[in-house]
């Protein structure tokens, strides 16, 4: 089985969000497989940013909804079939007034931060599930907290990886082996059940977690870019595609900062030696690059 991270550009529209349902369907057909999916691109932003005015107290609470509310719906309108859209609407409208119930009377605390931050992944999860469905696809949306365990530090919560892993196992084996899952990213739970976040760029984690906790064949990592590049290829046009890159050195890269990607991202595949694949939703003709785990033969040169 294969492990689908799609991060918030991936998500963004209509689209891409048909892309996605192409790949998960393509990969449906040769594997079992988890999606993990990220907020809608600039949807995090906007609950950080509200979550400040709350601190503040300057947040307009209709304003935050409303904005939400439109931005899904737009995307779900152009992308669902009517009955799967009519599904949506409950679902979107449900989490909107949670979200509003939280910024208008809970007490700002870091609890607070993470309970409204959240909402971005639970809103993306059932509309990436109902586009699944919707090209016959039997996938079910999942909320993270129930398997990702982690401490109470609320913004960047730690986990505790043995009880994660035993969660998602003891989840993963009663779950329908033709039903696709479709997790939250970036999110887990306290002992008590609260909901706590795993900090920025904590999608990759919640997938590198899925996939040690599973024994993946593979994390493929769909972003907006078809690789990883030796610079940024929008403000370098001298910038060159990595090919293949070791996973170990990969996970000294990424400790420094150099990948852009959650600091801990990688940890969890290192110690299974599970290989990376990071491709692009917009080209996934593309071949993308491979980080692979020592005793793998490379795929190809080491740079494009």
């Amino acid at each position: 089985m294969k492990v689908l991270k799609f991060g918030g550009t991936s998500v963004g529209s209509a689209e891409r969000l048909r892309r996605v349902v192409e790949i998960v369907r393509d990969a449906a057909e040769a594997s079992r497989g988890v999606v993990v999916t990220s907020a809608l691109g600039g949807v995090t932003n906007t609950l950080v940013a509200a979550l400040e005015a709350r601190r503040e107290g300057t947040l307009a609470t209709a304003t935050l909804t409303e904005g939400l509310w439109i931005r899904h719906h737009v995307l779900a309108t152009g992308l669902l079939r009517p009955d799967s859209l009519r599904t949506y609407e409950g679902i979107l409208q449900d989490l909107v007034e949670e979200l509003a119930r939280l910024a208008e009377t809970a007490p700002v605390t870091p609890a607070l931060g993470d309970a409204m931050v959240a909402m971005g992944e639970r809103l993306a999860a059932p509309l990436v599930a109902l586009a699944l469905q919707d090209a016959g696809l039997d996938a079910l949306p999942q909320e993270a907290t129930i398997l990702v365990r982690t401490d109470a530090t609320f913004g960047a919560a730690l986990v505790d990886v043995a009880t994660t892993y035993r969660q998602t196992r003891a989840w993963y084996a009663a779950f329908p082996p033709a039903t696709i899952p479709v997790v939250t990213g970036f999110l887990g739970a306290t002992a008590a059940g609260q909901t706590t976040t795993l900090g920025r760029g904590g999608s990759d984690y919640s997938a590198a977690l899925l996939a040690a906790a599973l024994g993946a064949s593979v994390l493929e990592r769909w972003t907006d870019v078809d690789g990883l590049y030796t610079d940024d290829p929008y403000k370098n046009e001298e910038a060159r595609r990595l090919t293949c890159l070791r996973l170990e050195e990969a996970w000294a890269w990424n400790h420094a900062g150099r990948l852009g990607m959650h600091r801990k991202a990688l940890d969890p595949l290192v110690e299974a030696e599970i290989p990376v694949h990071v491709r692009s939703t917009a080209e996934p003709q593309e071949p993308g690059t491979w980080i692979l785990p020592a005793g793998y033969e490379p795929i190809v040169a080491v740079a494009s």
